[in-house]
């Protein structure tokens, strides 16, 4: 009701949120990634518009979700969109919602409150906004188990042929197909835990080659290496390696 403020005139106290129709909001952390995880529980993340409030997503059966089907978390509102000078660039995904500005990196427009409902690992499967309604909420995260399914089968057929690639020799291929396995961003999930692993025996191998390559001053060999190592982390070192030697 209102209220007499110094000047007497009367002032509308702001209303106050009833804990018990609050989601349980978490911040975005690794330790609550890993409890999301460990229970393959999917995860609602809101991006917060600049005049959000406790009352965006606000009601007993949206508390409820957050309490029994979801994990809900709460992105601050930024307007800032720029990448970080010190970040590391790979061709091997990383979680956003663990990045120095998960807005950035999902894609956010900036002003526009953003609702995303991921799996247990921060991909993201579906998007909507702040008006969504609870039952609607619901069905995309009672869906999240089944897009999970479907996207690692999906990415699975790119780790087989790499994996055949290996078995013939040709680590060019094999670095191919497992580009293709990381170009949608996702993380987690078997297939992709694959891919990086095997990803990264890969590198581990050509680096001891472009190594070998540099101290010999083998040109011509760094510039065939060059060609397997196209569009991964090691792209750059050898080329590096080939102007040393020029």
């Amino acid at each position: 009701m209102p209220t007499p403020n110094g000047n007497g005139a009367r002032t509308r106290t702001p209303p106050v949120a009833d804990p018990a129709k609050v989601p349980a909001w978490q911040r975005a952390s690794a330790t609550a990634l890993e409890s999301a995880a460990a229970e393959k529980r999917p995860i609602v993340v809101f991006f917060e518009g600049e005049r959000s409030t406790d009352f965006d997503l606000y009601g007993e059966d949206f508390a409820e979700l957050s309490a029994t089907d979801a994990m809900f978390m709460k992105i601050a509102y930024t307007d800032s969109r720029e990448k970080s000078p010190w970040a590391e660039d790979s061709v091997v995904p990383t979680c956003n919602l663990l990045s120095d500005n998960p807005s950035r990196d999902y894609g956010i427009d900036v002003g526009k409150p953003t609702v995303i409902v991921c799996d247990w690992h921060g991909n993201e499967f579906f998007r909507t906004d702040d008006k969504v309604k609870a039952p609607a909420l619901k069905a995309f995260v009672e869906k999240v188990a089944k897009q999970v399914e479907s996207t690692d089968k999906k990415l699975k057929r790119h780790v087989d042929k790499a994996r055949q690639d290996l078995e013939k020799d040709n680590p060019a291929n094999a670095l191919k197909n497992l580009l293709k396995a990381f170009e949608d961003g996702y993380v987690g999930l078997d297939s992709v835990v694959d891919a990086t692993r095997m990803y990264h025996e890969i590198i581990d191998d050509l680096r001891e080659q472009k190594d070998k390559l540099l101290e010999e001053g083998d040109a011509n060999g760094l510039r065939e290496l060059a060609k397997i190592v196209k569009k991964t982390d090691l792209e750059k070192e050898v080329s590096e390696a080939i102007k040393a030697i020029r």
